[in-house]
């Protein structure tokens, strides 16, 4: 396990994330989404992404903790939250090489407006990036269950801090091993 105050990067088989795999639950909740169908990275698709993506034996999970000022409003904190996402699925793409994936909760953030809502093919296919979601992973699992960080969901008002999590899909344990080392090193930048 690799931390920083707000960077967390926990190292994962394959077997141990896909415990958290629930494709017919998960893309449930996408169809309840207001921007379902609106994004080339989530659902509905005409066959499963997952069955798509190269072979991967391991992962890297991880999340990211945003403190939230008590003072934002709601629109300030989603605003927030999409720029916090953006920032480290970045960070992650950084760490692709041959072998390895990113994954991150959320639609794709490849492009400013998707092309899917005109109907035209990706604009950008090198940096479209599926979501967690789309690929059917209950991210609430994967961060609590795997990287050991709560979800914060209040009853009501304002959460205290949002977690963002992400996954490198990576070809050996090797690879998981040295990008989880890369992103302590970019989180350390970071701090």
């Amino acid at each position: 396990m690799h931390t920083h105050p707000n960077i967390q990067a926990v190292v994962v088989s394959k077997s141990e994330m896909m415990q958290y795999h629930d494709p017919e639950r998960i893309q449930g909740y996408c169809r309840t989404c207001d921007k379902y169908g609106t994004y080339w990275s989530c659902p509905p698709f005409e066959e499963m992404p997952f069955l798509g993506l190269d072979e991967w034996t391991d992962a890297v999970i991880v999340t990211h903790k945003v403190r939230i000022d008590p003072a934002l409003s709601k629109d300030e904190v989603i605003d927030l939250f999409q720029r916090s996402r953006q920032d480290l699925g970045e960070m992650m793409m950084r760490c692709e090489t041959g072998g390895v994936l990113t994954v991150i909760a959320g639609h794709c953030f490849g492009c400013s407006t998707c092309t899917r809502t005109r109907e035209k093919p990706c604009g950008v296919p090198a940096r479209m990036r599926f979501s967690l979601e789309a690929l059917g992973f209950d991210v609430t699992g994967l961060a609590e269950g795997l990287a050991g960080q709560a979800i914060h969901w209040p009853a009501g008002g304002m959460p205290d801090y949002l977690t963002i999590v992400g996954a490198l899909l990576c070809a050996t344990r090797d690879l998981a091993t040295g990008r989880a080392d890369i992103l302590k090193g970019e989180a350390l930048r970071l701090g």
